[in-house]
């Protein structure tokens, strides 16, 4: 075979490799005359397409005239952004009881703010594939409090460490960010955790951002020895580098309003970026949060005195935080906040019928969450990532379901264990193995 005959064929092979690349990369979903909701400023349609090319959304528009690959008829039904979930656990926990399976939380001599739990996040965990069935298409994980062992926790852990965030399609490469934020405890879970007093959860957390200040500014003496003792690793004091730098938020658990004070007046102190996680009576200290510009994440059902730190909780909560201007996201109940954080939505909808208005309640399981925590996702409009849900009725209504998940672009199966467990026992002759048989 002559050289020119042979560039010619690598010519021919290049062509059409690149045609079949471009094709691939080029895959077009048409969504048609859906109630969408884009929770970006388009604002709401009572009907309309939305066009996503390549994993993203390409066009917004009514009766759009698109050649797509696939073509997903929404008529009757409601497309919004994926559900956020800001707080979770999933991958680093499969059944709460069963003690090797849980991965969310060490036990040692370290405050915590280095602990990583990503090397033990497990993208084919069976609670990945069960929320995103429920419309969760991206979450953030953190780790959080060891139930297992003599105690709850260690006395000296106060921050439980670093944060991930991920994306519910189920494959390795489903990790999309990485140090979104660190996690500490205040209020009654910091005081349990610090010794029996919430001051002194306060005091730890003050005393390991100080030291982290040090560090910062005089590094290499510590590094060589040249410096006193610290009370904290070097790893911790890396890790807590970002969060006094402002560039990493703090997400702090506080349900009593003075709690809450007190956290706000830490942040200010370091210049954190601050997010209360619980806030049961966060509406009583609305104002400080709205001028302190602090979000909160809560769980909007609870309105029982769970606790001594809780005795103001009520269910208008959500909305009289987003009255006074807070940035409010809404997680899954609190005792099932991992495993069926797709509940969120159902949250939210007890927040709108306490009088939250209805797109913030959207937005509180998704933009709000993008929001606060700097993720793709949570709103649709041209250049977004196409995280998509197709509901069969109103997604804060608990008789809705999603019909369609599309997660980057890409429409993503609904079945879970849960579902072939039901068609296993449902219809046990249709191919199933003989003791399933009648």
């Amino acid at each position: 075979m002559s050289g020119q005959l042979k560039s010619r064929i690598c010519a021919i092979c290049a062509l059409v490799l690149g045609l079949v690349t471009a094709s691939a990369q080029a895959e077009s979903i048409l969504i048609k005359g859906g109630k969408l909701h884009t929770l970006s400023d388009a604002g709401s349609f009572d009907s309309a397409d939305v066009l996503v090319v390549d994993g993203r959304v390409k066009e917004i528009g009514l009766s759009l005239n698109a050649d797509a690959d696939k073509v997903i008829d929404a008529r009757g039904k409601v497309v919004t952004p994926g559900v956020i979930a800001p707080v979770s656990e999933l991958g680093l926990v499969e059944i709460g009881a069963a003690n090797a399976t849980n991965d969310f939380a060490v036990t040692g001599d370290s405050i915590g703010s280095a602990f990583d739990p990503l090397p033990a996040y497990n993208p084919k965990s069976t609670l990945i594939p069960f929320n995103r069935a429920g419309g969760v298409t991206r979450a953030l994980v953190f780790p959080g409090i060891s139930l297992w062992g003599d105690s709850v926790g260690d006395p000296q852990r106060v921050f439980a460490g670093r944060s991930f965030a991920i994306k519910l399609n189920g494959d390795f490469d489903s990790v999309v960010a990485t140090d979104i934020a660190q996690k500490a405890y205040l209020g009654e879970a910091g005081g349990q955790l610090a010794g029996g007093s919430r001051a002194s959860a306060y005091a730890k957390i003050k005393n390991a951002l100080e030291e982290a200040r040090e560090y910062r500014d005089n590094k290499d003496s510590i590094r060589r020895g040249d410096w006193r003792e610290m009370g904290h690793s070097i790893a911790d004091l890396e890790a807590l580098q970002l969060l006094i730098s402002g560039k990493q938020p703090l997400l702090v658990t506080a349900d009593r309003a003075s709690d809450i004070l007190w956290a706000i007046e830490l942040a200010q102190e370091f210049n954190l970026q601050l997010v209360i996680f619980g806030a049961a009576e966060g509406w009583m200290v609305a104002d400080q949060l709205a001028a302190a510009r602090v979000p909160v994440v809560i769980d909007a059902i609870n309105n029982l005195p769970l606790s001594f730190s809780s005795l103001g909780a009520r269910l208008d909560n959500a909305a009289l935080l987003a009255k006074a201007g807070v940035t409010v996201a809404i997680g899954g109940p609190e005792y099932a906040s991992t495993h069926n954080v797709y509940l969120s939505r159902q949250s939210a909808g007890n927040a709108v019928a306490s009088g939250l208005p209805y797109e913030d309640g959207l937005k509180s399981i998704s933009a709000n969450v993008a929001q606060i925590f700097d993720l793709e996702g949570g709103s649709l409009e041209p250049g977004a990532v196409a995280d998509i849900v197709v509901w069969s009725g109103d997604p804060l209504e608990v008789t809705s379901y999603p019909e369609q998940v599309l997660i980057d672009g890409k429409p993503l199966s609904l079945v879970t264990r849960s579902t072939r467990l039901r068609d296993r026992y449902l219809k046990p002759e249709q191919g199933h193995e003989f003791g399933y048989k009648r």
